[in-house]
């Protein structure tokens, strides 16, 4: 039984992957998606990319090493003392890591002389980030890992450094503190033993991330088999307490009595009347297979009428994309964009939108997602723009997600996002596998080959076509 780094990540985004990476049939396991294997390869070169800032500094490269031999010569070479090692693997009894850096450190010693290795993690990301006015926090899937090397380091040399440090995707140095997350890491590890040893299998919790899964539809297949709770939207981990209280199944959830579970004996906890009594209603929809609308919504009034959609890429923390249909003089809907065809583009395509919007009088602006407010106050803030502009968009934006579909309607299906709405009400794509994914996928091939303009015609299309989709929930919607 081997347990890596990678386990540690997986836990922080899914258990029951843990368990299947490790005890899975291996021909149940999907293809990886192309959004992956782009993560996989920006990944690997922005490690290509750090080694060439070190100019003259040295270091051993054992990436083309088995983890068994790479183990062997790290030991060797951390006993020379070399300054600096690239994939190397360390590893006690079970355990086996590869940090992307081993780094030679003479602050303290340790078993190995009057010197110590730190581990250091290269990654294409920022570690800090910043959530809505809420302090910085630290990435826990980067903590965990980071930490994992440092536990089998701790075993080999008999000491570690108090603070820890990735190099993030701006080649810079970040810091924390690994004592803020010993305790969540102690239950993490604890459960990751069991997974990976097949002691503990956990479940699948179906959710919107789980189609950039190898294991996606084997889980798919064992959730609908077993009429699972996460086939409800908005259940994800609650799940488990529904059936702690006895609601194994769909069908459970649609026959329960709402009360019984409101009282001491059987209450599930943060759930109330008014959200077990939608999931009840919810349940009855998807056996029913039908969807239902309910009263009380009310759309902004405008003479123009907007449906806006952006692409981003948050491997580059790029927004690159503002398309949008809206109707001309003769009553035909027309598609329009602004687009950074680089990311040198960035700026002028947003200063360019700005323009727009200052221009847009009486505008109702219809996205599916709160992205496109965030996205904007992101770029507004990176780029001094004219915050009075922000706040006319914000005045005028009408989310059809959050506003809409989630107040007012119940769906025969796990997830709410478009792609899922739109077709159940009849809308399809021009493209065959069309995805926010695939877009960022498209674009990063775009500018490996700028010449290629059938990829910038295909993410045009395809963001085309998610601005159709609104159009077409809103129009559903009215008529019903």
């Amino acid at each position: 039984m081997r347990i890596t780094a990678q386990d540690l990540y997986n836990y922080t985004k899914c258990k029951h992957r843990v368990y299947l990476d490790a005890n899975g049939n291996p021909a149940e396991r999907g293809e990886v998606s192309p959004f992956i294997q782009m993560l996989w390869e920006m990944g690997l070169q922005t490690e290509i990319e750090y080694l060439q800032t070190l100019g003259d500094v040295e270091f051993e490269n054992l990436e083309n090493l088995s983890l068994d031999q790479a183990a062997g010569r790290t030991i060797d070479l951390m006993q020379q003392g070399v300054h600096l090692i690239y994939q190397g693997v360390i590893q006690s009894n079970e355990l086996v890591g590869r940090p992307d850096l081993l780094l030679k450190r003479t602050d303290a010693g340790s078993h190995f002389g009057d010197y110590h290795y730190e581990p250091i993690d290269i990654k294409a990301g920022r570690g800090w980030q910043q959530q809505d006015g809420k302090r910085a926090k630290f990435k826990t899937h980067y903590a965990f890992q980071i930490i994992f090397y440092r536990i089998i380091l701790a075993e080999l040399q008999g000491y570690c450094p108090p603070l820890a440090h990735i190099i993030n995707t701006d080649k810079q140095i970040e810091e924390f503190d690994p004592a803020n997350f010993m305790a969540e890491f102690d239950n993490a590890f604890k459960e990751v033993e069991q997974l990976v040893g097949g002691d503990d299998t956990s479940e699948p919790v179906l959710g919107s991330a789980c189609h950039q899964c190898a294991w996606y539809r084997k889980c798919r297949h064992w959730v609908e088999r077993h009429q699972d709770p996460t086939l409800l939207f908005f259940v994800g981990q609650n799940k488990f307490q529904l059936k702690q209280a006895g609601l194994e199944t769909v069908a459970d959830i649609a026959e329960m009595d709402v009360a019984k579970y409101l009282r001491p004996a059987n209450k599930i906890p943060r759930m109330g009347e008014i959200s077990l009594a939608r999931m009840k209603q919810r349940a009855k929809v998807a056996l029913s297979g039908e969807p239902i609308v309910h009263h009380g919504f009310e759309f902004p009034t405008g003479n123009v009428e907007i449906y806006f959609d952006i692409e981003d890429d948050p491997t580059r923390d790029l927004t690159y994309l503002y398309g949008m249909i809206e109707q001309d003089g003769y009553g035909d809907w027309r598609y329009h964009y602004f687009l950074a065809e680089s990311p040198d583009d960035e700026e002028k395509t947003a200063r360019e939108f700005w323009d727009y919007v200052s221009q847009a009088n009486d505008t109702v602006f219809y996205v599916y997602s709160p992205k496109e407010r965030t996205s904007l106050r992101r770029l507004m803030e990176r780029y001094d723009l004219d915050p009075t502009v922000y706040d006319r968009y914000v005045e005028r934006e009408y989310d059809l997600y959050t506003d809409l579909v989630v107040k007012y309607s119940d769906w025969p299906t796990y997830t709410y996002g478009i792609k899922s709405i739109a077709k159940l009400i009849g809308f399809s794509w021009r493209d065959p596998d069309p995805s926010g994914a695939n877009s960022i996928v498209w674009y990063n091939e775009h500018i490996q080959n700028p010449l290629r303009k059938d990829i910038l015609r295909r993410i045009l299309e395809y963001n085309e076509d998610d601005c159709r989709a609104m159009k077409a929930i809103k129009d559903y919607f009215e008529r019903h």
